[in-house]
């Protein structure tokens, strides 16, 4: 005897097999045969057809099964591939690929970031220093147990470099941006390199400060 094969949302997996049709009279009122009804946790009874169906693409959904028809893949539009690298663009230049300099201190090589918050805060300190005239800075460094004692002058050099490397690459990244917009077909905006044309990152020695 053939099996009949049920689908019902709350079971696990959604296909059941049993040897006979379910009770009708326990079931009352959960049986149906469409897509709402299997949505509203009913159970609905396949066709031999939508079997055939199911176990030919295992993948399908429950609706392609029902329906016994795939859905089709929307084609990918310009817009989209353009929204797609756009949002490569803005990861990329969120990313520690572009936001860090490296730092020399007795030999080893640190890397660390500013933020546009810190760097503000760090100016107001150097501007404070150089009122009162204080000669040196502490700055925290990421991956340095101390914060480093650094020389007014060296500290807003530092900085200004950083800031000056920052626009630098808020500049590229909107350069990128509108050479994707401007471009016309889904493969060259595929083919677009969004990580070439950055500045290279800022280094300091601070081995000797």
């Amino acid at each position: 005897m053939a099996t009949k094969t049920y689908i019902r949302k709350q079971h696990k997996g959604y296909y059941f097999e049993t040897p006979t049709e379910i009770d009708a009279e326990y079931w009352a009122g959960k049986i149906g045969s469409t897509y709402q009804d299997f949505l509203d946790n009913k159970w609905v009874l396949l066709s031999a057809k939508q079997v055939k169906f199911h176990n030919d693409y295992p993948t399908a959904s429950v609706k392609e099964v029902l329906d016994m028809q795939l859905t089709p893949v929307p084609e990918r539009t310009l817009a989209q591939a353009k929204q797609e690298k756009i949002s490569a663009i803005n990861a990329y230049d969120n990313s520690d690929a572009v936001n860090s300099f490296n730092i020399i201190k007795d030999g080893e090589t640190i890397t660390d970031w500013f933020t546009p918050d810190i760097r503000a805060n760090y100016k107001l300190s150097i501007d404070s220093a150089e009122t009162v005239g204080t000669e040196t800075l502490s700055i925290p460094i990421n991956g340095i147990d101390d914060p480093v004692e650094l020389p007014v002058q060296t500290a807003k050099v530092m900085l200004a470099q950083i800031h000056l490397y920052a626009d630098a690459c808020f500049r590229v990244t909107k350069a990128h941006i509108a050479a994707v917009e401007a471009l016309d077909t889904i493969e060259a905006v595929d083919a677009y390199d969004n990580t070439a044309g950055y500045p290279n990152k800022p280094e300091f020695n601070l081995t000797n400060e």
